[in-house]
């Protein structure tokens, strides 16, 4: 078993400082996916976050997603504006 955390980066930000016992690096991806649903309800347009999926301190999966909200011609949030954890 391995400790994987799930650290999500955008508006909202959450650090997954305890992070959760799992098989492997592909359950983690499925882990990764359900979460992303789970977030996804509360995405507005013009938001942007990432999930990262850390394994003993390295990054191994970032899923990023980003809308644009093109009413005004421009995004409504600048992308600077989402950083990654790491």
């Amino acid at each position: 078993m391995h400790t994987y955390q799930f650290h999500i980066a955008g508006l909202r930000p959450f650090h997954d400082a305890e992070g959760m016992e799992l098989a492997d690096a592909e359950t983690a991806w499925a882990e990764a996916l359900r979460l992303v649903r789970d977030i996804e309800g509360s995405l507005q347009p013009g938001e942007s976050w990432s999930l990262d999926v850390v394994e003993d301190g390295t990054t191994i999966f970032c899923i990023r997603l980003a809308t644009a909200d093109l009413r005004f011609g421009r995004d409504s949030v600048p992308a600077e504006t989402v950083t990654r954890l790491g």
